[in-house]
């Protein structure tokens, strides 16, 4: 048996294995899917060196599938919420929970504005915003860096970071809310779909007859994908991971009404029960 000694010396050299891992894949975070704002996806196409944008206007209280892959038994949720108000005859929405069920673990973690909560069977821990911090659960790690941004590394082969947007308190629109950002290099089943699993697998994209756009200054194209015939619009799009106030511009060819035809389906095929449940076939 080991002495106690003995175990903080194991758990210090694994959490250090992992720091190892987890700034290797973090590097790779460089090279993501972000969901960010309203809530607004950039898929990035790194084999066609493209990126295609879509918004999803929903509910507030919709839960939207982003990851499932049944056969990893993994699943990636995010709960909308709410502005404050109406601006410009419309309401934003933005993710206010993330959740991701590492089923073939027994691990579930809840990530929203005020804590990070792991669930190990009947166990809950939670993490706080408010300091840095880190926790190891079966070979899941999740590090906190303070009022920024959590990573959750799985096995060296899977990592997420989400991001957490503050405003400030009185603001009398805006709300705290969350982005995701997952890197197209994790190693999901060829079985995973979701909002964005589905472009795990690169999906073959034509862009062609680039016109002058309605919007001054926006041109448009038509794009080719999935047997599709679309009309995209060359626009920007926001990536917050390197300055969280104000966004990096991202180029990218924006579809419009929810994604239609870029996406499996329609975008409320993607309406799941709960934070932790799996997409069902589209």
């Amino acid at each position: 048996m080991q002495s106690f000694v003995q175990q903080i010396l194991s758990l210090s050299a694994e959490r250090e294995k992992y720091l190892s891992v987890s700034r290797s894949l973090r590097h790779s975070l460089s090279s993501s899917f972000p969901v960010d704002n309203d809530p607004h996806f950039i898929i990035t196409l790194p084999r066609q060196q493209k990126n295609i944008c879509f918004n999803i206007d929903s509910q507030p209280g919709a839960t939207l599938n982003l990851i499932s892959d049944p056969e990893s038994r993994i699943t990636i949720n995010g709960k909308l919420i709410g502005a404050k108000r109406f601006l410009h005859n419309k309401l934003n929405t933005y993710f206010g929970k993330i959740g991701f069920n590492f089923e073939a673990k027994g691990l579930k973690v809840e990530v929203s504005p005020e804590a990070i909560t792991l669930k190990d069977g009947s166990s809950t821990t939670s993490l706080s915003w408010s300091e840095t911090g880190s926790l190891i659960r079966r070979r899941l790690m999740v590090s906190v860096k303070k009022e920024s941004n959590v990573t959750l590394t799985l096995d060296g082969d899977l990592t997420f970071m989400v991001l957490l947007h503050r405003v400030w308190k009185k603001h009398p629109v805006n709300v705290d809310f969350l982005g995701i950002y997952i890197p197209p290099a994790n190693n999901f089943s060829s079985s995973v779909h979701g909002l964005i699993g589905q472009f795990m697998q690169e999906p073959d994209v034509v862009i062609y007859n680039e016109r002058p756009g309605q919007d001054p200054g926006k041109s448009d194209a038509t794009m080719e994908v999935k047997g599709h015939k679309l009309t995209v619009t060359r626009g920007l799009q926001k990536d917050y991971r390197l300055d969280r106030v104000f966004g990096t511009n991202v180029q990218c060819w924006f579809v419009h009404n929810s994604g239609k035809g870029f996406l499996d389906g329609h975008y409320r095929d993607y309406l799941v029960p709960n934070l932790y449940s799996y997409l069902k076939r589209i």
